[in-house]
Formats: structure tokens, C-alpha cells, sequence
């Protein structure tokens, strides 16, 4: 996936994706459909410093390798926002599995030492219509994702 409005060329910088969000947004109001938020918050553990500072690069490489050309990613630290346009709530379930079956694997640096990484994921869901607006999606996928540290590591929890 090239998302050809971001500066490290992966992920999408929270300005870019502050305006595709209120896009979606406004087009889920208009034309009901659902609409998908997940907030993860990653944490590297790697082998040596250069598979700690490689980490962000695979996360994100990986996180782009398996989302659909419609979705949309974006980077800020170690949280990382998912916008899923006309995805239901299993197909919020079905990510959030998806992110978690995936990182539970080592992934190998460049110089070839083993970073694994720790998860925590909030999503949300809404169905589209009048009374969707960007701020009350954004704060339940944060309320989701704060449980979800609070429940402990490579968890998920999504909220409705």
C-alpha cells in the first residue's frame, strides 16, 4: 500500500489523516454506512538497538501489508489509528484478531536480530447517519483502547 500523503511513506501523518477521517465521516452521515476506528498501541521488544529502532518500520510495513487498499493508517509514537470504511463490527473483529494473530510472531531487523511486539487495540464501530460525528467515534476507540491496557497485553476491546 502507498499512501502517497505521508513522510515516511507508509503511514498516513496525523494532518492527512485528520482530513480523510472528517471525509469518511461526513460520506458515512450522508450515505449511512459503517465505519470502523481502531487505535493500537504498539510496543517493541527487541534483541539489540538496532532491531529496537528497525521496529517501527516492520510494525508499520506489516500493518500495510494486510489491510485493504481502502483502509486508512496513520502513525503518531507508538499509536497507530486504522479508519475502515463500510466495515461493520465483525469486520472490526476480524482486524482486531487478524493484528493479534499476526504479532504474536517474531519478525527478523535488517541485521537480522528478533523484535516481537506488544499490542494493545481499541475499536469501535458505528453505523453511519445523522448523529456519527469524528469526536464521539474518536473518543470510544480511545475508551476501548485505554481498557485495553488496562486488561493487559495483546488484547483488544471494542465498544459500540
Amino acid at each position: 500500500m502507498k499512501n502517497t500523503g505521508s513522510l515516511n511513506g507508509d503511514m498516513y501523518t496525523s494532518d492527512v489523516f485528520q482530513i480523510l477521517f472528517d471525509y469518511e465521516i461526513s460520506r458515512s452521515k450522508r450515505y449511512p454506512s459503517p465505519l470502523t476506528l481502531i487505535q493500537l498501541e504498539m510496543s517493541p521488544i527487541a534483541t539489540s538497538a538496532d532491531a529496537l529502532s528497525a521496529a517501527p518500520k516492520i510494525f508499520s510495513s506489516e500493518i500495510n501489508r494486510h489491510l485493504r487498499a481502502v483502509d486508512i493508517p496513520s502513525k503518531a509514537g507508538n499509536i497507530y489509528t486504522l479508519l475502515l470504511p463500510n466495515s461493520d463490527k465483525h469486520g472490526a473483529h476480524a482486524v482486531c484478531e487478524r493484528l493479534l494473530l499476526i504479532f504474536k510472531n517474531k519478525f527478523a531487523s535488517p541485521s537480522g536480530d528478533s523484535v516481537v511486539f506488544s499490542l494493545h487495540i481499541g475499536a469501535t464501530t458505528h453505523n453511519g447517519g445523522p448523529d456519527i460525528s469524528s469526536e464521539s467515534v474518536l473518543k470510544k476507540a480511545r475508551d476501548a483502547l485505554k481498557q485495553s491496557k488496562l486488561k493487559g497485553a495483546n488484547t483488544y476491546i471494542f465498544l459500540s
